[in-house]
């Protein structure tokens, strides 16, 4: 176990909360940069936040495995008992941000290419890591090096996200989208004895509101627009402000939701439902002009339940009660769904899942040595296949 503990504790302290990729990119890089059979690329996001890309070459040309894990982490919050960043051993268990949301998800793909490479085990195709920028906040990296072209020759991806939970290894193969929007109301100031004069924006949102979220409703009822695996597209208003006095009409006011939406009813038409509304409030000069304002948009992702690469990680995980299920959240299989109609793409990875972004996070680290093993298996079993 202690040969596994010195590139994760090195992860672990990188502050990268929500920024500073670019040091962890290029640590990355320089693990591999004495080995004639890796190519290492820096691909910048932002300044000072770069995604990395290593791509370990085998025999003879063939398929494209990939591991691909974000760099970056929460912010620690208050209340530690041990140092957030310093990566503190008791017993079966490392502490840290981001030990388990998922530095070490990270680790156990890096540990997984250098024991490849030490075995010197024999193998056509390429093995590649994917480390990206921002994650947690609008999963740029990711999107930057899809539409980039960047993973275009890629045929399947495990991202190590800590997948633990109710006593199973779960392989996550389909996640909703999530669509995160404001609204913004500009009317025009009165004093509340004459609202006449006025324009009360918040009125305008209030009718919005009522409407848009009974369309959803909607939506959310028809059979035909379900998921047998992500259920429905759900709406949910969950900020609103505006105003500044109670003898005042007030001139601006906001509403913010989030949608979660499956692939029957996606990011298309959930905005276009949003926009049709606005474009019918608008319409009457007697009301608040409303704008849409969208600050995040992930695509919901479905890729094939029944593939190689989940054959190839159930093969190699014999020991672990691995069940392969959607999630009603999201990650990075948004950004990756994109890449060509017939990638694979699996969610797998250590760590329980409730342990992500709470005080004092921590991996067990058994659990963590156990999926460096499975995940050098996956890749060369893969790639055989």
């Amino acid at each position: 176990m202690e040969k596994y503990i010195p590139i994760l504790k090195d992860l672990i302290q990188f502050e990268s909360v929500n920024d500073g990729e670019e040091e962890v990119a290029r640590y990355i890089a320089d693990l591999f940069k004495d080995y004639d059979n890796v190519e290492t690329e820096i691909i910048d996001s932002y300044p000072g936040r770069s995604n990395v890309i290593v791509k370990l070459k085998g025999n003879e040309k063939g398929k494209i495995f990939a591991f691909s894990g974000h760099l970056d982490v929460v912010a620690p919050g208050e209340g530690w008992t041990h140092p957030p960043f310093e990566g503190v051993i008791e017993g079966n268990k490392m502490y840290g941000r981001g030990t388990c949301d998922m530095k070490a998800g990270v680790a156990a793909c890096l540990y997984a290419l250098l024991g490849i490479i030490e075995s010197k085990k024999e193998f056509d195709g390429e093995i590649w890591f994917i480390g990206t920028v921002g994650e947690e906040v609008g999963m740029q990296g990711a999107l930057d090096l899809v539409e980039g072209g960047y993973l275009n020759e890629v045929d399947a991806i495990i991202t190590p996200e800590p997948t633990k939970r109710d006593g199973e290894n779960q392989g996550i193969f389909a996640s909703k989208g999530s669509i995160m929007y404001a609204v913004h109301s500009a009317g025009k100031a009165a004093h509340s004895s004459m609202p006449e004069i006025g324009i009360n924006a918040i009125m305008a949102l209030a009718n919005f509101i009522r409407k848009v979220q009974d369309a959803f409703d909607a939506v959310t009822a028809d059979p035909a627009l379900q998921n047998k695996n992500l259920g429905s597209t759900l709406n949910v208003f969950s900020m609103i402000e505006g105003g500044v006095q109670f003898n005042s009409v007030p001139d601006k006011a906001v509403v913010k939701g989030n949608i979660r939406t499956v692939p029957e009813f996606a990011s298309e038409e959930a905005i276009a439902l949003l926009e049709k509304a606005i474009e019918e409030n608008n319409r009457d000069e007697s009301r608040a002009k409303l704008s849409l304002e969208l600050i995040q948009v992930l695509d919901p992702a479905e890729a094939s339940r029944e593939n190689d690469l989940i054959d190839a990680l159930i093969e190699s995980a014999p020991d672990k009660n691995v069940k392969i299920k959607p999630l009603i959240g999201t990650c990075e299989l948004s950004r990756f769904i994109h890449i060509s109609d017939d990638i694979q793409l699996l969610v797998y990875g250590p760590g329980l899942t409730q342990q992500a972004h709470v005080v004092d996070e921590y991996i067990e680290l058994d659990e963590y040595v156990d999926t460096i093993r499975i995940f050098k298996d996956t890749a060369l079993t893969f790639l055989a296949k």
